[in-house]
Protein backbone atom coordinates (compact mmCIF):
# COMPACT_ATOMS: atom_id res chain seq x y z
CA UNK A 1 0.00 0.00 0.00
CA UNK A 2 1.59 3.48 -1.22
CA UNK A 3 4.80 1.37 -1.17
CA UNK A 4 6.71 4.78 -3.62
CA UNK A 5 5.03 7.22 -1.54
CA UNK A 6 5.92 5.64 1.95
CA UNK A 7 9.77 5.02 0.67
CA UNK A 8 10.08 8.52 -0.44
CA UNK A 9 8.62 9.61 3.40
CA UNK A 10 10.60 7.62 4.89
CA UNK A 11 14.11 8.80 2.99
CA UNK A 12 12.77 12.24 3.97
CA UNK A 13 12.83 11.97 7.32
CA UNK A 14 16.35 10.25 7.24
CA UNK A 15 17.34 13.00 5.81
CA UNK A 16 15.84 15.67 8.08
CA UNK A 17 17.60 16.95 11.15
CA UNK A 18 14.04 18.61 12.41
CA UNK A 19 10.89 17.11 11.06
CA UNK A 20 8.06 18.41 12.56
CA UNK A 21 4.54 16.65 12.22
CA UNK A 22 1.15 18.36 11.98
CA UNK A 23 -2.09 16.66 13.63
CA UNK A 24 -5.55 17.67 13.25
CA UNK A 25 -8.79 15.70 13.42
CA UNK A 26 -8.50 13.00 11.57
CA UNK A 27 -5.99 11.48 13.56
CA UNK A 28 -8.05 11.33 16.74
CA UNK A 29 -11.34 10.00 14.33
CA UNK A 30 -9.58 6.60 14.42
CA UNK A 31 -9.12 6.75 17.59
CA UNK A 32 -12.99 7.10 18.34
CA UNK A 33 -12.62 10.95 18.67
CA UNK A 34 -16.04 12.36 16.37
CA UNK A 35 -14.86 15.12 14.23
CA UNK A 36 -17.34 18.11 14.93
CA UNK A 37 -17.87 18.71 10.88
CA UNK A 38 -18.53 14.57 10.61
CA UNK A 39 -21.84 12.89 10.00
CA UNK A 40 -21.95 12.79 13.27
CA UNK A 41 -20.59 15.53 14.57
CA UNK A 42 -21.82 18.70 16.80
CA UNK A 43 -21.92 21.09 13.51
CA UNK A 44 -24.36 18.57 12.59
CA UNK A 45 -26.61 18.10 15.66
CA UNK A 46 -26.54 22.34 16.18
CA UNK A 47 -26.00 23.75 13.48
CA UNK A 48 -22.46 25.63 12.77
CA UNK A 49 -24.10 28.94 13.52
CA UNK A 50 -25.40 27.63 17.02
CA UNK A 51 -21.71 25.68 17.92
CA UNK A 52 -20.05 29.20 17.24
CA UNK A 53 -22.54 31.22 19.38
CA UNK A 54 -21.88 28.64 22.02
CA UNK A 55 -18.50 27.99 22.49
CA UNK A 56 -17.85 31.41 22.36
CA UNK A 57 -15.52 33.62 24.91
CA UNK A 58 -18.28 36.35 25.26
CA UNK A 59 -20.97 33.93 25.54
CA UNK A 60 -19.08 31.79 28.26
CA UNK A 61 -18.65 34.90 30.30
CA UNK A 62 -22.23 36.79 29.83
CA UNK A 63 -24.15 33.22 30.01
CA UNK A 64 -21.48 30.59 32.17
CA UNK A 65 -24.80 28.99 33.33
CA UNK A 66 -26.32 27.86 29.45
CA UNK A 67 -22.61 27.86 27.94
CA UNK A 68 -21.67 24.76 30.64
CA UNK A 69 -25.55 23.11 30.20
CA UNK A 70 -24.97 22.83 26.44
CA UNK A 71 -20.87 22.35 26.90
CA UNK A 72 -22.37 18.89 29.61
CA UNK A 73 -24.90 17.69 26.63
CA UNK A 74 -22.64 18.43 23.70
CA UNK A 75 -19.04 18.66 24.25
CA UNK A 76 -18.06 15.28 26.40
CA UNK A 77 -15.67 13.28 24.77
CA UNK A 78 -15.69 9.91 24.91
CA UNK A 79 -12.55 8.41 27.35
CA UNK A 80 -10.45 6.55 24.44
CA UNK A 81 -7.17 5.08 23.87
CA UNK A 82 -4.51 6.91 21.84
CA UNK A 83 -4.62 5.11 18.51
CA UNK A 84 -1.93 3.38 16.90
CA UNK A 85 -0.93 6.57 14.90
CA UNK A 86 -0.43 8.26 18.07
CA UNK A 87 1.49 5.49 19.64
CA UNK A 88 3.75 5.26 16.19
CA UNK A 89 4.26 9.40 16.59
CA UNK A 90 5.31 9.07 20.26
CA UNK A 91 7.78 5.76 19.29
CA UNK A 92 9.20 8.10 16.77
CA UNK A 93 9.78 11.31 18.97
CA UNK A 94 11.52 8.83 21.18
CA UNK A 95 13.54 7.53 18.48
CA UNK A 96 14.92 10.84 17.64
CA UNK A 97 13.12 11.08 13.83
CA UNK A 98 10.64 13.67 14.96
CA UNK A 99 11.26 16.86 16.49
CA UNK A 100 7.77 18.06 18.23
CA UNK A 101 3.95 18.08 16.78
CA UNK A 102 1.74 21.22 16.81
CA UNK A 103 -1.58 19.71 17.21
CA UNK A 104 -5.30 21.42 16.84
CA UNK A 105 -6.59 18.98 18.48
CA UNK A 106 -7.84 19.09 22.50
CA UNK A 107 -8.11 15.33 23.26
CA UNK A 108 -4.80 15.12 25.21
CA UNK A 109 -4.26 11.76 23.12
CA UNK A 110 -0.34 12.49 22.13
CA UNK A 111 0.39 13.47 25.40
CA UNK A 112 -1.59 9.90 26.20
CA UNK A 113 0.97 8.37 23.83
CA UNK A 114 4.10 9.25 25.24
CA UNK A 115 4.88 12.18 23.15
CA UNK A 116 6.88 14.91 25.16
CA UNK A 117 7.45 18.22 23.08
CA UNK A 118 3.50 18.91 21.94
CA UNK A 119 2.27 22.13 21.22
CA UNK A 120 -2.03 22.02 21.73
CA UNK A 121 -2.51 25.58 20.38
CA UNK A 122 -6.21 24.61 20.97
CA UNK A 123 -5.91 23.54 24.67
CA UNK A 124 -6.48 20.66 26.69
CA UNK A 125 -10.54 19.44 27.36
CA UNK A 126 -9.28 17.21 29.97
CA UNK A 127 -8.60 20.37 32.08
CA UNK A 128 -10.08 23.60 33.51
CA UNK A 129 -8.73 26.17 34.17
CA UNK A 130 -9.75 29.24 37.14
CA UNK A 131 -10.83 32.15 35.43
CA UNK A 132 -9.45 34.84 37.63
CA UNK A 133 -5.65 36.03 36.44
CA UNK A 134 -4.49 35.92 40.18
CA UNK A 135 -5.23 32.39 40.67
CA UNK A 136 -5.34 30.28 37.30
CA UNK A 137 -5.43 27.23 39.21
CA UNK A 138 -5.38 24.01 36.74
CA UNK A 139 -8.33 21.15 37.45
CA UNK A 140 -8.74 17.67 36.13
CA UNK A 141 -11.70 16.06 34.11
CA UNK A 142 -12.70 14.34 37.75
CA UNK A 143 -13.36 17.88 39.70
CA UNK A 144 -15.42 18.86 36.64
CA UNK A 145 -17.59 15.68 36.50
CA UNK A 146 -17.85 15.50 40.23
CA UNK A 147 -18.77 19.36 40.80
CA UNK A 148 -22.01 19.63 42.41
CA UNK A 149 -22.62 23.16 40.58
CA UNK A 150 -23.76 23.72 36.70
CA UNK A 151 -20.78 26.02 36.72
CA UNK A 152 -18.12 24.98 38.65
CA UNK A 153 -16.12 27.49 40.63
CA UNK A 154 -12.56 27.41 41.99
CA UNK A 155 -11.45 25.62 45.28
CA UNK A 156 -9.07 28.12 46.19
CA UNK A 157 -10.90 31.97 45.38
CA UNK A 158 -14.17 31.01 43.99
CA UNK A 159 -14.14 32.34 40.79
CA UNK A 160 -15.61 30.48 37.75
CA UNK A 161 -13.46 27.67 36.03
CA UNK A 162 -13.50 27.32 32.23
CA UNK A 163 -12.53 24.41 30.17
CA UNK A 164 -9.14 24.65 28.95
CA UNK A 165 -9.78 24.98 25.51
CA UNK A 166 -9.58 28.04 22.94
CA UNK A 167 -13.41 28.94 22.43
CA UNK A 168 -13.88 31.34 19.42
CA UNK A 169 -12.77 34.75 19.83
CA UNK A 170 -9.51 33.96 21.94
CA UNK A 171 -6.10 33.31 20.85
CA UNK A 172 -4.81 30.47 20.37
CA UNK A 173 -2.08 28.99 22.77
CA UNK A 174 1.62 29.42 21.98
CA UNK A 175 1.07 31.28 18.77
CA UNK A 176 4.93 32.45 18.54
CA UNK A 177 5.99 28.80 19.73
CA UNK A 178 3.72 26.81 16.94
CA UNK A 179 4.73 29.16 14.37
CA UNK A 180 8.56 29.09 15.01
CA UNK A 181 8.45 25.28 15.50
CA UNK A 182 6.62 25.05 12.15
CA UNK A 183 9.45 27.29 10.61
CA UNK A 184 12.26 25.94 11.90
CA UNK A 185 11.65 22.72 10.37
CA UNK A 186 13.16 20.93 7.62
CA UNK A 187 10.44 18.86 7.25
CA UNK A 188 6.92 19.00 8.03
CA UNK A 189 4.87 16.17 7.86
CA UNK A 190 1.47 17.23 8.14
CA UNK A 191 -1.71 14.63 9.46
CA UNK A 192 -5.22 14.25 9.36
CA UNK A 193 -5.81 17.83 8.66
CA UNK A 194 -7.24 19.73 5.38
CA UNK A 195 -5.57 22.75 6.66
CA UNK A 196 -8.36 25.27 6.57
CA UNK A 197 -8.44 26.54 9.83
CA UNK A 198 -6.33 29.57 10.91
CA UNK A 199 -4.04 30.35 11.98
CA UNK A 200 -2.19 26.69 11.75
CA UNK A 201 -2.69 26.73 7.43
CA UNK A 202 -1.09 30.28 7.30
CA UNK A 203 1.85 28.50 9.54
CA UNK A 204 2.13 25.91 7.00
CA UNK A 205 1.58 27.92 4.19
CA UNK A 206 4.27 30.30 4.97
CA UNK A 207 6.23 27.09 5.69
CA UNK A 208 5.34 26.44 1.95
CA UNK A 209 7.75 29.42 0.75
CA UNK A 210 10.58 27.83 1.22
CA UNK A 211 12.27 25.34 -0.71
CA UNK A 212 11.94 22.69 2.29
CA UNK A 213 10.14 19.47 2.19
CA UNK A 214 5.87 18.78 2.95
CA UNK A 215 4.36 15.29 3.37
CA UNK A 216 0.76 14.91 3.88
CA UNK A 217 -1.01 12.24 5.07
CA UNK A 218 -5.00 12.94 4.79
CA UNK A 219 -8.15 11.32 4.14
CA UNK A 220 -9.34 13.62 1.21
CA UNK A 221 -8.00 16.39 -0.48
CA UNK A 222 -5.71 19.69 1.50
CA UNK A 223 -5.64 23.53 0.39
CA UNK A 224 -1.66 22.66 -0.03
CA UNK A 225 -1.92 19.16 -1.84
CA UNK A 226 0.31 21.15 -4.75
CA UNK A 227 3.09 22.12 -2.17
CA UNK A 228 3.60 18.45 -0.90
CA UNK A 229 6.79 16.22 -2.08
CA UNK A 230 4.60 13.23 -0.97
CA UNK A 231 0.24 12.89 -0.34
CA UNK A 232 -0.62 10.10 0.82
CA UNK A 233 -4.34 9.15 0.88
CA UNK A 234 -5.11 6.10 3.46
CA UNK A 235 -8.59 5.62 1.74
CA UNK A 236 -10.30 2.97 3.30
CA UNK A 237 -7.07 2.27 5.36
CA UNK A 238 -5.99 4.24 8.12
CA UNK A 239 -3.30 7.08 9.06
CA UNK A 240 -2.42 4.50 11.82
CA UNK A 241 -1.51 1.77 9.35
CA UNK A 242 0.74 4.15 7.25
CA UNK A 243 2.99 5.43 10.16
CA UNK A 244 3.30 1.77 11.07
CA UNK A 245 4.63 1.00 7.75
CA UNK A 246 6.97 4.12 8.46
CA UNK A 247 8.07 3.09 11.53
CA UNK A 248 9.13 -0.35 9.95
CA UNK A 249 11.30 0.89 7.33
CA UNK A 250 13.26 3.81 9.62
CA UNK A 251 13.66 0.58 11.80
Amino acid sequence: MFSQEIKSTVQLIKNSNYTVVVSGAGISTEAGIPDFRGQNGIYRQLGEDQVMRIINIDFFNRYPEEFYQNYRQYFNFPQVEPSPAHMALADLEKKGYIKGIVTQNIDNLHQLAGSRNVIPIHGNAQEFICTAYHCRRIYDLDFYANSRENVPKCEICGAVVKPNVVLFGENINNYMGAREMILDARLLIVIGSSLTVYPLAGFVSEYCNTSRDLVIINKGPTQLDYAARVKIDPGTGSTGEVLAEICQQLG
